[in-house]
Parts: C-alpha cells; structure tokens; sequence
C-alpha cells in the first residue's frame, strides 16, 4: 500500500469518528447502524430555524407587554461615545455637551470662520471702490494716484493676510478630523473672486 492511500484511509477514518461523535450519519453509513445515543439526540438547528425560534420568543413577548415599560420609552437614545472624539478627551466633550458649551477647538474654527467672511466682505468693498475710482478718473494724473493707492491697498492686503494664514495654521493643528481643515487665504484668489487684478486697469 501506498503511502498516499494510507494517509487517505486515515483521513477517511477521522472524517467518520467526527461525523459520529456530532450525532450525523459517516457517508456509507447507514441511519440504522447508528448508535442509540446518536438517534435520540435532536438535530441541531438551522441559521433559519434560530431566527424562526428567536421571532416567535420577540413576538410572545410583545404580547405579554414584556417591552411596555422599558426606562427611557420614548426619549431619544443616549449615544455613550462619540466615534469621532478621542477616548482620552471623551469625558472632557461630555462634561462641555451637558452644560451647553463647545470645544475649544470648536470656538477657535468658528472665530476664525467668521473673521474670513468679514475680511472677504471688506476686500470686496475695498476693490469696488477702487474699481469705481479708476473709472471716474477724469485724467491720467488721477489714475496714477488710485493706482499708487491700490499697490499700497494690495501691500496692506498682504501683511494681513500673512497673519491670518498664521492663525489658520495654528487652528488646523488642533482639529481633531481632517476634512475640518481650513483653508489658506490667497490673494490672487481673493482678487479673483472680486473681479479684480494687481493692476487696475
């Protein structure tokens, strides 16, 4: 005898004393031939059968009101964790959450958000007017004096810009999701977004 036929009787053999020690019949065994221990032990269930059996216990209990008064019926559920807050500030978010106050990194993205709009609004309103000065310009002695003015404007522009971007680093270091960074302020975009280039005319 082989040794490859060897190893397959001996593989066959565990495979039988496996089926029977489960209580299902060896293939080539006869239902017949089975012990009395494996015939009157129950089949075990199907996936099927276990939901079947866990439906119905649900559905008794309903009837018999074991979900009548359950603590809390009604109220929103209380979420224990945030997924998206690390574990070690969790407690620090709750204690905030209960008395109505936000992170700091919260305010601080939210300050900085609405010192971006009142700086757009104000860039806007700056360049219209000298967009309209340009206009009005009645000779080329005027033009050149609301151009000097706008160099000095667009030089201003740039410091305070500079400091802002500052700020937004400082802010996006402490944001604990990425896709809460802010972006960097450019002028060129914000003259962009004006109409306006950096040289009137």
């Amino acid at each position: 005898m082989t040794k490859s036929v060897q190893q397959a009787k001996e593989k066959a053999v565990e495979y039988r004393d496996h089926k029977q020690q489960s209580g299902q019949p060896a293939i080539g065994q006869n239902p017949e031939e089975q012990t009395a221990d494996q015939q009157n032990s129950p089949a075990p269930r199907s996936e099927a059968a276990w939901n079947d059996l866990i439906s119905h216990r649900i559905e008794e209990a309903q009837r018999n009101g074991a979900f009548d008064n359950l603590r809390n019926k009604g109220k929103p559920l209380a979420v224990e964790r945030n997924p998206f807050v690390p574990a070690d500030q969790q407690m620090a978010n709750d204690l905030l959450k209960n008395n109505n106050l936000a992170p700091h990194w919260i305010s601080e993205r939210t300050a900085m958000l609405q010192t971006i709009e009142r700086f757009r609004l104000h860039f806007h309103s700056t360049s219209q007017q000298f967009h309209q000065a340009w206009q009005s310009a009645a000779d080329d002695k005027r033009r050149t004096l609301v151009q000097k003015n706008w160099q000095q404007q667009l030089e201003e522009w740039t410091q305070e810009i500079k400091a802002l971007n500052r700020r937004i680093n400082t802010i996006n270091l402490q944001q604990p999701i990425a896709r809460l960074e802010i972006f960097k302020i450019l002028l060129d975009e914000e003259l962009r977004r004006a109409g306006m280039t950096r040289v009137i005319g």
